[in-house]
């Protein structure tokens, strides 16, 4: 009996040293504290960049929208005009680029024609020279051979050697030589006038080229005007296009801040669209309680909007709060300043999350 009641006494001895120990230590751990914040995500001030009146809402507050969903439609009859306008100059510009390509062509064309007609027509008055300097050779040497022959025959005509029928006959002859050096000649000499007519019909052909140039300098420049009205007619088509608001992001829209009909400026928001994603939870804590916190830990968030559900978000963003610091004045004894910390925890996305939700943060304080 009294070795029972040891044992008993024992095993009560043991049970409190336990349950002691178990008490330091959790005196000495980590505490759990909650902090107030909210969910948070990028809220876009839809505007546009020209001036207008709105023709068409296409949504209200509340609304989803996805990238590129119409939004907006404005009124802008100065831009449609201007549209109008330099569509009209940059059909005009493309009819002178036209003309003066066809017109070029068509001086190239008569150039290379003329050009090839002169040469030939020099080339012909080249070979006429030579071939009347051949039969001036031709003609000289048989008036040399004539004269000769004549002169023989008509001293031995005067000696009587020979009768007078013949002295004439060859008489004859030196005249029709005569005759025929002269053609000769005079042939040559028109053949060095065609070909110095010729000569300058070639050099004008030549010239001609010149009007070529010109053409190409009038197609240049037509064509640089039209690219200019080109890009006065995309400047106007993009200005033109600003005036179709779209959606910039998936998300919902928060705030419509102007209505159907009334006139806005560029830069004016008409709508507010907060972005579907991307959520984050902002709370600001004192660093001397959670300054072992790192980047990468799962944080538990509670959600009292869901009944108190529980998600776990990540740790993003640690950085120095100095406007939400809680201050010790310095001068207490072994006492120093003591800044605040402002969390970013990143959750998963989720549609049911809205910009400003309450949400509490469920922290653990460093081991003291």
């Amino acid at each position: 009996m009294k070795k029972t009641l040891k044992i008993a006494i024992l095993a009560l001895l043991m049970l409190v040293i336990v349950l002691g120990s178990e008490s330091c230590r959790s005196g000495r751990g980590a505490k759990t504290m909650i902090v107030d914040g909210t969910i948070e995500c990028d809220e876009i001030n839809v505007s546009s960049k020209v001036p207008g009146r709105i023709d068409k809402l296409f949504v209200d507050e509340g609304d989803t929208v996805k990238p590129g969903e119409p939004l907006v439609i404005l009124e802008s009859k100065e831009i449609d005009a201007k549209v109008a306008q330099t569509a009209a100059s940059f059909e005009s510009s493309q009819s002178r680029v036209n003309l003066a390509g066809t017109s070029l062509k068509l001086q190239q064309l008569t150039y290379v024609d003329q050009l090839n007609q002169a040469q030939a027509q020099y080339n012909a008055r080249r070979e006429d020279i030579h071939q009347a300097e051949e039969n001036l050779n031709q003609a000289k040497a048989n008036y040399k051979t004539q004269s000769d022959t004549y002169k023989r025959f008509h001293g031995l005509y005067a000696d009587g050697v020979v009768p007078e029928q013949v002295e004439q006959d060859h008489e004859y002859a030196y005249l029709a030589a005569k005759a025929q050096l002269g053609a000769a000649e005079s042939k040559l000499e028109q053949a060095r006038h065609g070909l110095k007519a010729a000569e300058a019909a070639l050099q004008l052909a030549r010239d001609a080229n010149l009007q070529v140039n010109i053409r190409q300098e009038e197609q240049a420049s037509a064509t640089q005007q039209s690219a200019a009205a080109h890009g006065q007619l995309e400047e106007a088509l993009a200005l033109q296009s600003e005036t179709k608001i779209v959606a910039p992001v998936t998300g919902y829209v928060s705030e419509k801040i102007s209505n159907a009909g009334e006139m806005v400026s560029p830069g004016f928001p008409m709508l507010t669209v907060v972005r579907a994603n991307d959520f984050k939870v902002k709370v600001y804590v004192d660093e001397s309680k959670f300054g072992h916190l790192r980047l990468g830990n799962k944080i538990k968030v509670i959600l009292p909007a869901f009944g108190n559900e529980e998600v776990y978000g990540t740790l993003m963003r640690i950085s120095q709060a100095a406007d939400f610091a809680t201050k010790r004045a310095t001068n207490e004894q072994g006492s120093f300043d003591v800044r605040g910390l402002q969390l970013v925890i990143k959750l998963e996305d989720n549609p049911r999350y809205r910009n400003g939700m309450t949400a509490r943060v469920q922290l653990d304080e460093g081991e003291k």
